[in-house]
């Protein structure tokens, strides 16, 4: 145990229950009802249209666990409690309606049992799915639904509409492997197959372990599913526990606007739309059926600019300028738009009401951003400032169910100035710790604790955490201010229309009771470790090197791939790992081994030698070097603090 995790003493086992409501969280709420159009009901009409069958059982994995529990959100009923947002209820009673539904003739939906869903489009002679969820298990439900009662036809297809996991997760619930190798069923995907897989495994596992930690904050994942607790995620169910992660890399590549493809005799058209949702993203028309999805860049909720789990910050000029290339060529036709989350829209009408609304709505939170930031605002000046005009933000698909307003005005900043908000004070300030000890020392524990109280009272609850902030990161086993901060939390939660918001501030309310509760949870899933490219391998071994101890280091080994026939070497010296192609005369190690094996080697080092004692590897020359490489990585721990230092 860590010494920040002994912090959880027994009085800490003691920890307080969540909350009530407090008066002003309760007014708060009513306040907010009485600025939303509750009278606009057409999405419960839409979500429960083209319903065949519901979903019919949870989903367990192979051991038995629960993956999906079909029941888990059966309290999200009737009005909502005082513990919800009114609007963040209503989302949530819509995306949990779950089942096979036929969207139009031609192309069915499998919704509800996981964060994404399953689209499937009946060709001639085979099934073409389109993304295929998060997880092995639900995307098997999703099939066996389709089965039972569209078509039994062979699956002659996949395509994934952009590199994020909930998207190509379930693939192997799907397809097979074989299938997909032997060239009897495609796998199309934006970009390059290279530039597909470098940014679908890249960019959830190089920085993944932190990714995973910030995930569980702001999607729930740690909470009690009830009223004072998870909710919905906005954008789907996210009640799956720890389903099978997969991944196959695609076969083909769509590069240029334009491309089409046939796949059971039934035409495909492209758009090509990167760096937008996604780092590889298109969007896709299928003629014959005048039916549309933008994948996510235009759904039932304001997207993320910047994903608070944490990703590269994309850019909301391109969400508009893709959205409107998308009207351009198919406004006119599109009798439906379906997307890999919530429900589809019908009708030319409001399908391209839809597109229009959002790509204004991002387009205008960048531009005002940026006519904000040329006034000299800050970041966080810019977004309290910011609210959408009343004709964009009446609509309920731009409401901040993922992303929000204000995090993405501040997204903005990051993506066009960068890191720095301007402000002299913020560019070399004291880490949150030595700080908060200054703080502390100067005014004095009580009287921190006494203006967090006051705050508090006063339902100031956004500066009571501030202030309080000091004194937990002063003196973390300082149980009266943890608890406090804590209350505090929970009444933000409570009020959060957006539930990212809401999982954040709850989750932080329950560490500080309760501690950080063991974790498993991790991006670097099997299928994704032997999937990565091999220079994105050594860029995942690269940041487990404790540059420190490093510093001194002279390791140098060549690298056979025997699977592949690829020679590589990797060296480290001065704290760095990098690594080339083709072997270095000067490597006094050479280890030849298949890539699944040659990934443990990297990761544990010191698992080669009984390996290579049962022949499944070989080491020729110095052994010592996998001593040395072992000594100088880090092994990361999932459940690092977050609200405590």
């Amino acid at each position: 145990m860590t010494p920040r995790l002994e912090l959880l003493t027994e009085s800490r086992m003691m920890a307080r229950s969540p909350q009530e409501a407090s008066p002003a969280t309760v007014a708060a709420l009513a306040a907010a009802r009485e600025r939303y159009p509750l009278d606009d009901v057409q999405d419960f009409t839409d979500v429960a249209r083209g319903l065949i069958a519901p979903l019919p059982e949870s989903v367990l994995g192979d051991d038995g666990h629960v993956i999906f529990d079909l029941h888990a959100m059966d309290y999200i009923d009737g009005d909502a409690p005082d513990s919800v947002d009114a609007s963040l209820w209503r989302q949530s009673k819509l995306i949990r309606q779950g089942g096979l539904f036929k969207v139009v003739d031609g192309v069915y939906q499998v919704r509800g049992n996981d964060i994404a869903q399953l689209t499937v489009v009946e060709g001639v002679d085979g099934l073409i799915v389109i993304d295929c969820m998060a997880g092995v298990e639900s995307a098997r439900q999703g099939m066996a639904l389709i089965r039972e009662h569209v078509s039994d036809k062979p699956v002659a297809g996949v395509i994934y509409t952009h590199t994020h996991i909930d998207h190509y997760g379930g693939v192997k619930g799907v397809v097979s492997e074989e299938d997909v190798r032997s060239g009897k069923v495609p796998i199309l995907a934006p970009g390059t197959i290279a530039s597909f897989d470098k940014f679908a495994i890249g960019e959830n596992v190089v920085a993944g372990n932190a990714m995973a930690r910030r995930a569980q904050y702001a999607f729930g994942g740690l909470l009690e599913h009830g009223p004072h607790g998870f909710v919905s995620c906005g954008i789907g169910t996210l009640t799956t526990k720890n389903p099978t992660v997969s991944y196959i890399s695609p076969t083909d590549g769509i590069r240029t606007t334009g491309e089409k493809r046939t796949i059971a005799g039934i035409e495909f058209e492209f758009l090509y739309a990167p760096d937008t949702e996604a780092p590889e993203e298109m969007h896709i028309w299928i003629p014959e059926l005048k039916a549309l999805t933008t994948a996510e860049n235009a759904n039932h909720s304001l997207h993320n600019i910047q994903t608070l789990r944490g990703a590269r910050t994309r850019d909301a000029r391109n969400f508009a300028r893709y959205l409107d290339e998308t009207l351009e060529r198919w406004g006119d036709e599109a009798e439906v738009h379906y997307g890999p989350h919530t429900w589809p829209v019908w009708g030319n009408a409001d399908v391209t009401a839809l597109i229009a609304s959002q790509r204004d709505a991002y387009k205008y939170i960048h531009d005002q951003a940026l006519r904000l930031a040329n006034q000299g605002y800050t970041p966080l000046e810019a977004a309290e400032e910011i609210r959408l005009p009343d004709e964009l933000d009446r609509k309920w698909f731009n409401h901040g169910y993922h992303g929000t307003v204000h995090h993405d005005v501040r997204a903005v900043f990051t993506k066009e100035l960068g890191m720095w908000d301007g402000d002299p004070v913020s560019l070399h300030p004291h880490p949150p710790v030595e700080s908060a000890k200054r703080y502390i020392a100067f005014i004095g524990r009580d009287k921190v604790l006494e203006e967090g109280k006051r705050a508090f009272e006063a339902a100031d609850y956004r500066w009571a955490v501030e202030i309080l902030h000091k004194l937990v990161f002063a003196d973390p086993g300082d149980v009266e201010a943890r608890d406090l901060q804590a209350d505090a939390y929970e009444q933000l939660g409570f009020q959060a229309e957006g539930p990212q918001w809401r999982g954040i501030f709850l989750t932080a309310a329950r560490e500080l009771r309760e501690g950080i509760q063991p974790t498993a949870f991790t991006t670097a899933s099997e299928d994704t470790l032997l999937g990565m490219p091999i220079d994105i391998l050594f860029d995942f071994a690269a940041v487990h090197v404790n540059g420190p101890k490093a510093a001194d280091a002279d390791i140098r080994i060549n690298l056979d791939f025997t699977d592949s026939a690829e020679q590589w070497n990797l060296w480290i010296a001065r704290g760095v790992l990098n690594a080339r192609r083709g072997h270095s005369t000067d490597a006094p190690l050479t280890v030849s081994a298949p890539k699944p094996l040659m990934v443990g080697v990297l990761l544990k080092p010191s698992v080669a030698p009984q390996l290579a004692a049962g022949g499944k590897i070989a080491l020729d020359g110095d052994t010592d070097q996998l001593v040395e490489l072992a000594a100088v990585l880090d092994d990361f721990d999932p459940a690092f603090p977050i609200v405590t230092p």
